[in-house]
């Protein structure tokens, strides 16, 4: 189940942390996550380097509707269920 990142997480990078995401994942069964571009940079930055590119969390596929398309298709979190896409 697709689902939106609840708007007040991962708003403020001093206070996101990595925990709240994974209980929120399994708790509300997402199998695919959308978030904001802030959002999605300061999760980033607390994903380790080993973790890059940042196109899923847990396995799950990471969308960021109002990032641009470019910045979408360098980092891999395009929407690959947007029209004209294979």
């Amino acid at each position: 189940m697709k689902k939106a990142l609840p708007d007040t997480m991962f708003m403020d990078p001093e206070k996101s942390r990595l925990m709240p995401l994974r209980t929120w994942v399994l708790d509300n069964g997402v199998t695919e996550i959308e978030m904001s571009e802030r959002q999605f940079w300061n999760c980033a930055h607390l994903q380790p380097v080993a973790e890059k590119p940042w196109s899923t969390f847990m396995g799950r596929l990471i969308t960021v509707p109002d990032m641009p398309k470019d910045a979408q298709r360098r980092l891999g979190v395009r929407d690959q269920q947007s029209l004209g896409t294979i």
